[in-house]
């Protein structure tokens, strides 16, 4: 499928093939955090503090929001075993010393209305996000805490509608601090990708535009370097392959990096001159490997990150960085590009939000390039 580059320098273009309105659903993402803020009374979710240590969080969503899912089990671990949940049922042995969380898009999934269902009844602390009347809404209503999402979210771009109230409920739950003012942070980070990446903007300053045109003819190969750098580098993938159809690859370093230099090392290393006399055939072989690294720029021990042990500095930190440097190095040597994700300074978490945003309008950009609608539903997908 041939990439059309100059689309990306004509807006009005760009609005007509974006049927869905993706890129301005994608523009409301900090929008989404602050409603979320303004909302959180109304959610309930302070008469979850207060209460005992979960024994164990159980995470359940459904469409895009899985990256979030993937976040905050991430966050929660340090203080109780947590884990995405996907089956229709709770395990046997969840109870009332458990906790379980529940994002959904549209309110619809028989899955997820089961589990709040049981989760009410079995006595489990819980939290649900849903759209108000919706099947899961329901089954929560009156009973636990709920934020009521919009119904006209669109599906693709509703990452914060559902991540931000989860994320208020881990800090009721006491098992990840996230004040008021880190979610304004991260409202403010949304809105800064939204604006450098906006559809007016010309190809050439917008990062988002310049790295889809790269990732047109390549095959991109996502690296965090870091935890939450890798869930970043799994949600900057999936929207790649979910937005666009196009293949990606995502690992996270430093356990990531023998596989990541595998798929590098599979490439010929490009030839240092094109020569009218080299053979064409060539042309026509898979796509090369396109690196990105997220999470490698700034300090191992930024205080930002936390408090953490000597072991976790250099086992974790430490070593991803060094993991991303070498998987830069090999690149180079290949003659395949290789960039970070530049996002600003601050809180891991907001520095995440920037990231992600970053991968969406990526991914946006690339789909539009090549004809398709990023926001179309796809075959296997849910319709409204």
């Amino acid at each position: 499928m041939s990439f059309d580059e100059l689309l990306l320098d004509e807006p009005a273009r760009l609005e007509q093939r974006d049927q869905s309105r993706l890129l301005w659903s994608l523009a409301t993402a900090g929008a989404q955090v602050r409603r979320a803020v303004e909302t959180a009374v109304d959610f309930g979710v302070e008469s979850l503090r207060g209460t005992d240590l979960p024994r164990a969080l159980l995470v359940a969503t459904d469409c895009m929001p899985s990256a979030g899912a993937r976040l905050i089990t991430r966050l929660s671990c340090a203080r109780t075993p947590a884990l995405v949940w996907d089956g229709v049922e709770l395990p046997r042995w969840a109870g009332p010393a458990d906790a379980l969380l529940v994002g959904s898009v549209d309110g619809r999934h028989p899955r997820l209305a089961q589990l709040v269902a049981q989760g009410v009844q079995r006595g489990l602390v819980m939290a649900v996000v849903a759209p108000a009347g919706s099947q899961v809404a329901v089954a929560a209503a009156g009973r636990i805490p709920l934020h009521e999402l919009p119904r006209e979210l669109n599906p693709r771009a509703a990452r914060w509608s559902i991540l931000t109230p989860l994320l208020q409920a881990l800090d009721a739950l006491g098992l990840h601090q996230v004040p008021q003012s880190l979610l304004v942070e991260i409202a403010e980070a949304l809105d800064q990708q939204a604006e450098l990446n906006r559809p007016h903007g010309e190809a050439f300053t917008s990062p988002a535009k310049a790295l889809a045109v790269e990732f047109a003819d390549a095959t991109p190969l996502i690296a965090g370097a870091g935890v939450l750098a890798g869930v970043a580098a799994r949600a900057i993938s999936d929207a790649v392959q979910q937005f666009a159809g196009v293949a990606s690859v995502s690992v996270t370093l430093p356990g990531g990096v023998a596989r990541a230099g595998a798929l590098l090392r599979g490439v010929e290393p490009a030839p240092d001159e094109d020569t009218f006399f080299r053979d064409r055939v060539d042309d026509f072989g898979p796509p090369r490997p396109r690196l990105v690294v997220v999470g490698d720029d700034g300090a191992a021990d930024d205080p930002l990150l936390g408090e953490r042990t000597d072991a976790q500095l250099q086992l974790d930190e430490v070593a991803a960085r060094r993991a991303a440097s070498a998987l830069r190095s090999l690149a180079s040597a290949l003659g395949i590009t290789a960039s970070g994700v530049d996002v600003p300074s601050g809180e891991p978490l907001a520095r995440f939000a920037a990231a992600t945003a970053f991968g969406d309008f990526t991914a946006s950009y690339l789909a539009l390039g090549m004809g398709l609608d990023p926001g179309a539903r796809g075959p296997a997908e849910r319709e409204s």
